[in-house]
C-alpha cells in the first residue's frame, strides 16, 4: 500500500473527525445560549407578573368594595389580612406570582425584595381595613412604589440592565398636579 494514499486517507478521517468535534461545540454553545435566553425570558415574565399582581391587588384592597379582614397572628406580633371571595383572586395571582420569582431569580435579593413588595401590599390591605376606603396613608402608598421600583432596580441589575430613575420630569409633574387640583376644586366650589 502506497503511504501517501494511506496517510491522506488518515489525514481525511482526521478532519471529519475535527470537524464532527468543531461543529459539537459550536451546537452546544449555540444550545447554551439558547437556554439562557429562555431562562432569562421566563425570569422576566415572572418578574412583570409579579409587579402587574401586586398592583391589581393593591388597587382592589385600597377599592370601596374590598372585602377585607383582620386577624391577628397568633404570637400577637401583628395584624394579617383576610381577603373576601371577591378579591381572592387578586390574592392569589400575587402569591403565585411571587413564587415563581421565588422558582426562577438569580439571587436571594431579588427574592428578598420580591417578598418585601408583597409584605408591604398586605399591609395596604390592613390599612385599608383600619382606616376604611380611599383613606390608606400616603406614606404607606410611597412606601409600596419605593419597593416596587427597588424591586424592579434590582432585577433589571440581575438582568443586567441599569437602573430607572425614581420619578422623572419631577417638576413637571407637580405643575400637572397643582393645575389638576385647582381644576377640581373649582369644579367641587359652586
Amino acid at each position: 500500500m502506497d503511504a501517501a494514499a494511506w496517510l491522506s486517507g488518515l489525514l481525511a478521517l482526521a478532519g471529519v473527525g475535527i470537524g464532527s468535534l468543531l461543529s459539537a461545540w459550536a451546537q452546544g454553545r449555540a444550545w447554551k445560549r439558547e437556554q439562557m435566553r429562555q431562562w432569562q425570558d421566563a425570569r422576566r415574565g415572572a418578574y412583570g407578573r409579579l409587579v402587574a399582581a401586586v398592583r391589581q391587588y393593591r388597587g382592589y384592597v385600597a377599592g370601596p368594595h374590598a372585602e377585607v379582614e383582620l386577624w391577628l397572628r397568633p404570637d400577637g406580633s401583628r395584624l394579617i389580612p383576610g381577603i373576601g371571595t371577591a378579591g381572592a383572586g387578586y390574592q392569589e395571582a400575587m402569591e403565585t406570582a411571587f413564587t415563581d420569582v421565588q422558582l426562577l431569580a438569580q439571587s436571594q435579593d431579588t427574592v428578598d425584595r420580591a417578598h418585601f413588595l408583597t409584605s408591604v401590599a398586605r399591609r395596604i390591605a390592613v390599612a385599608r381595613a383600619v382606616h376604611g376606603p380611599g383613606r390608606v396613608p400616603v406614606e404607606l402608598d410611597e412606601r409600596l412604589f419605593t419597593a416596587e421600583r427597588e424591586f424592579i432596580n434590582g432585577v433589571r441589575r440581575e438582568l443586567g440592565l441599569f437602573n430607572i430613575d425614581a420619578t422623572p420630569l419631577v417638576g413637571e409633574l407637580e405643575d400637572i398636579d397643582a393645575a389638576l387640583y385647582t381644576a377640581y376644586r373649582n369644579r367641587a366650589d359652586p
